[in-house]
């Protein structure tokens, strides 16, 4: 016959119990601090988004949280508009909107204008003109017209604008 006495200190069993609710708190943590790091992602993605949406641009969102906390960095794309030409000033504006509105910090905003070739866009040999909704891919064509993109480079479709060529080395000694 064997015989088993169990004897129980009072406390161990009360440090067993404060390292079992410790975890537990721990967990209701990580629980609790994900579930905010993914509102704050929404939150920034839903106001991009409804800033865009207002101006009449239709946008995909991406946001991306960085090592520290309440810390940004966003992916916008968008179809590569004239608007956005100068995006480094609508980014500062942005930005300010955002921690106002969010709270949260957005260190950078790096955009993405994928070029697809669209029908609407594109100037046909038969000079049969469709008019964009913008004039991005209109002036884009227009300095293709001009030549190969290396030799000429004209940053305008209107006459009398800057243009860049190319230049042997006897021609730059000889303008001197």
């Amino acid at each position: 016959m064997l015989t088993l006495t169990l004897t129980v200190n009072s406390i161990a069993l009360y440090l067993v119990v404060v390292d079992i609710l410790a975890l537990l708190f721990y967990i209701l943590y990580l629980f609790h601090k994900k579930r905010a790091l993914e509102k704050a992602v929404k939150d920034i993605t839903d106001f991009i988004t409804d800033y865009f949406t207002h101006t009449g641009a239709e946008v995909n969102v991406t946001c991306f949280k960085l090592d520290g906390d309440r810390r940004f960095v966003t992916l916008i794309e968008s179809q590569p508009l004239k608007r956005f030409r100068f995006s480094n000033i609508l980014e500062t504006n942005l930005i300010s909107h955002i921690y106002k509105k969010t709270g949260n910090t957005v260190e950078k905003i790096y955009w993405r204008f994928p070029v697809a070739i669209q029908n609407e866009a594109i100037i046909t040999e038969d000079h049969n003109t469709a008019i964009p909704d913008d004039l991005y891919f209109a002036d884009a064509k227009a300095t293709a017209d001009a030549g190969h993109p290396f030799d000429a480079i004209s940053y305008n479709s209107n006459p009398g604008t800057y243009k860049v060529s190319e230049a042997s080395w006897d021609e730059f000694k000889s303008s001197k």
